[in-house]
């Protein structure tokens, strides 16, 4: 197989580049995370659907300012390595995103260690302030075509890392990929490499070959 040239790699967030989720380190009353607990116990017990969840979840922070609740990327267990991953990536002009189906708000101050964008749902925001009304992405496919077709980038120059069942949909339309840390068969059967690792160089080293050279 031709190793494609990579110009961007996206990363899933909970369970992949994220040691548990986002929503959990929000600085939001404690009742309110209880919620948020409770809500995935309805979806992992079937009671509560995808789209459902998701929306239940993210109505949760109407009313509130982003700059008070966003999470501290200092306090975020993060996989290890990250930094130094981002860093090569970065160094040889690879565009390094995350992509989820988190709020994007949730995900942004990530750029600090080294993201260039987020992809993620939009929850609308009116000074600051999140309102109830969002749209939300449930195909991350449909985000990353939309940013590659923005920024002028083939799928096939694109590799995705994740460890879901809505990372599959991605896996199958990029160029590589890589299931990271998944307990699910079906993830791992379905991209280019399946990696276990308490480091995320151990991805980077997957994708080394195919990257630009410098």
């Amino acid at each position: 197989m031709n190793n494609p040239q990579l110009k961007l790699v996206s990363f899933d967030l909970d369970g992949t580049i994220l040691r548990g989720q986002i929503l959990n380190y929000a600085k939001i009353p404690e009742a309110l995370h209880r919620k948020i607990s409770e809500h995935d116990a309805l979806f992992s017990d079937g009671k509560l659907g995808y789209e459902e969840t998701l929306t239940a979840q993210f109505a949760l922070f109407a009313g509130m300012k982003i700059e008070q609740i966003a999470p501290d990327p200092q306090k975020l267990p993060l996989i290890r390595d990250l930094d130094e991953t981002l860093q090569r990536l970065n160094h040889v002009g690879v565009r390094c995103l995350i992509l989820t189906d988190n709020p994007s708000f949730a995900a942004e101050p990530l750029k600090k260690v080294g993201f260039h964008d987020i992809i993620g749902s939009e929850v609308e925001t009116s000074n600051g302030t999140l309102t109830g009304r969002m749209k939300l992405l449930t195909n991350k496919l449909e985000g990353l075509q939309e940013y590659c077709s923005q920024h002028g980038i083939d799928l096939m120059s694109c590799a995705h890392v994740g460890d879901w069942t809505n990372d599959i949909v991605v896996f199958k339309a990029v160029g590589l990929s890589v299931a990271f840390n998944t307990s699910d068969e079906n993830v791992s059967r379905a991209a280019t490499y399946a990696v276990n690792s308490e480091s995320l160089l151990d991805v980077y080293r997957v994708l080394e070959p195919s990257l630009p050279r410098r």
